[in-house]
């Protein structure tokens, strides 16, 4: 967590912004039926968070969670992650990363005018958790970004923007 937080203070120094810092509070959801999760049973996990964090966090129920990207993606962290980050020297700004995930995604499906329009169906990638498609819902992102990634990312069009497949580790800052 301090590598996850370190960036979090300088961009705040950087901005002048240290007053915020009081009010930053990462929410860590950990627990051992997590070990070896796939990020699907993650995302669900996450909904359910989401959906009670928002009405205890920001007084309302049933709101689009458009507008704030803590309660849009989650940071996931397993085995390959953590050891990325760890062997990071503190220096090395591209070395060490971890996922980021979209909460709300869902593998497109295309009915037959949808692939006609795009001149057949996207052609299929290496799987990643079984899927096929060049956007699978998550990405690695520098572990130096990615708290900083959720002021710039508070929407699918950003999504669209920055995402890069995995294996890549996508800049987000």
């Amino acid at each position: 967590m301090a590598r996850l937080l370190r960036p979090v203070l300088k961009f705040l120094e950087y901005y002048n912004d240290l007053d915020l810092l009081d009010k930053f509070t990462p929410t860590v959801l950990e627990d051992r039926s997590f070990e070896g999760a796939i990020v699907a049973v993650l995302r669900d996990h996450f909904d359910k968070w989401a959906t009670t964090a928002l009405r205890e966090e920001q007084g309302v129920q049933n709101a689009n969670r458009g507008w704030a990207g803590r309660y849009q993606f989650f940071v996931m962290v397993d085995q390959e992650t953590l050891e990325s980050v760890l062997r990071a020297p503190d220096d090395d700004k591209d070395t060490g990363f971890v996922r980021l995930v979209q909460a709300g995604w869902a593998p497109e499906e295309l009915d037959e005018d949808e692939l006609r329009e795009r001149n057949g169906a996207e052609p299929e990638k290496e799987p990643l958790e079984g899927c096929t498609k060049h956007d699978v819902g998550w990405m690695n992102v520098r572990y130096r970004d990615v708290e900083v990634s959720f002021v710039h990312m508070t929407d699918s069009n950003h999504w669209d923007i920055y995402y890069s497949r995995a294996p890549e580790s996508q800049k987000l800052w």
